[in-house]
């Protein structure tokens, strides 16, 4: 199966996760911190990192960031699992990088089924779904923010 890396602070979710990977066969580090996950994503890059936005440290998008300036980014599937629901955390997490948004509270099923999908897709079938998540991200932020101005 793959190696996937979880960069989630909050223990239950991270223990969760990690158990939910683990009974599907994968390979699973856990990091509770932007800045440990970074390091070690510098060292031995997995197939897929999920990341929380919220984290001490480093926040996720930074986390984005620093592996793309590294050009580690390119070699993992990123899929950010986070509370940050609007769309306009849909769409920056689109923009940086990730190639799928799952927000928190998540149905287990959910989540394994998006992991074996990031798995199984080739990176252009995910980079083509990701414009059309981030365009779709876009449209409907734009509609958030007329009736948020209501």
């Amino acid at each position: 199966m793959a190696r996937i890396v979880v960069a989630e602070d909050d223990a239950d979710i991270r223990h969760l996760v990690t158990q939910l990977l683990v009974d599907e066969g994968h390979e699973v580090s856990a990091f509770w911190d932007g800045d440990v996950a970074v390091d070690k994503l510098l060292e031995d890059p997995p197939e897929l990192l999920i990341l929380d936005i919220m984290m001490p440290g480093l926040d996720g998008y930074s986390v984005i960031e620093e592996l793309r300036d590294n050009g580690v980014l390119s070699a993992i599937k990123v899929m950010v699992l986070s509370a940050r629901s609007s769309e306009a955390d849909f769409q920056k997490s689109y923009q940086l990088g990730a190639f799928a948004h799952v927000t928190k509270p998540f149905d287990p099923d959910e989540l394994v089924n998006t992991v074996t999908e990031l798995l199984v897709l080739s990176k252009d079938e995910l980079r083509q779904r990701r414009e059309q998540e981030r365009e779709r991200a876009y449209l409907l932020s734009q509609l958030e923010s007329i009736f948020n101005d209501d």
